[in-house]
């Protein structure tokens, strides 16, 4: 049993190409603002925060590449049962630094880069004051150690991106994540997916896809604490889930 069933992604999909929004959110893509991108990929290191309309055009679009799609599935399920024994990059970043889905990559990915600096550090010190925090819960409730490394990864502000106008307040920035918002309010009114109204990253949407969030998670301890386990039981879920 998963937590976000295929048949609801389906009717999601449907829904969205009769009310136009993968056009709207199309729309909301071209109003970004463009910028000089050296391409290095040191950015593409996480499970970008992701809005349901941008889930659903992704899992789209890799619905008629099956190839593709087997090989980010592969990457989707090593990056989140690993992930705190390892960091590793996106699971949508090709060995060459290229985006294996580019032309639907999410809004974040598209923002990155036209953050003011010291927008960006404080943010990045949030982040990385939380994965302390949930370091420290891990390790009091299941009584192993998330890895140093995946705790104190920090995607450091991109010095070389050159933004074509000017840098973006956190206002404007709050505005292009508004208006996806009122995208998903469109699906979540209709009712026809039945999930949590919560923050995702785009992996954890995909494993959801895959498995039930409890089991997922109860999995990813077990193979976390257990390194006997860990290769054999990730590599049986790549055979069995799709």
């Amino acid at each position: 049993m998963t937590s976000i069933k295929k048949n609801h992604v389906v009717n999601c999909i449907n829904y969205a190409n009769e009310k136009k929004l993968f056009d709207r959110l199309n729309d909301i893509y071209k109003n970004l603002p463009n910028g000089d991108c050296s391409g290095c990929g040191n950015c593409c290191m996480e499970s970008v925060g992701t809005n349901l309309i941008e889930f659903i055009n992704i899992y789209n679009y890799l619905e008629n590449k099956p190839e593709l799609k087997k090989m980010c599935l592969d990457k989707i399920v090593d990056y989140y049962f690993l992930e705190y024994i390892e960091k590793k990059p996106c699971p949508f970043k090709d060995k060459y630094n290229r985006c294996m889905i580019y032309d639907v990559r999410p809004l974040n990915c598209r923002l990155f880069g036209h953050w003011k600096k010291e927008d960006y550090n404080k943010n990045l010190d949030n982040v990385t004051q939380r994965n302390r925090e949930y370091r420290d819960l891990i390790k009091s409730r299941y009584g192993f150690d998330i890895s140093d490394k995946v705790v104190n990864y920090r995607i450091n502000y991109c010095e070389s991106f050159i933004p074509e106008h000017k840098y973006l307040s956190k206002s404007q920035r709050l505005e292009f994540a508004d208006s996806l918002m009122t995208l998903d309010s469109n699906i979540y009114a209709k009712g026809i997916i039945d999930i949590d109204f919560k923050d995702r990253g785009i992996v954890e949407y995909f494993i959801e896809s895959l498995l039930h969030e409890d089991t997922a998670y109860n999995i990813k301890i077990r193979v976390s604490k257990d390194d006997k386990v860990r290769n054999r039981a990730i590599n049986r879920l790549k055979k069995i889930l799709y």
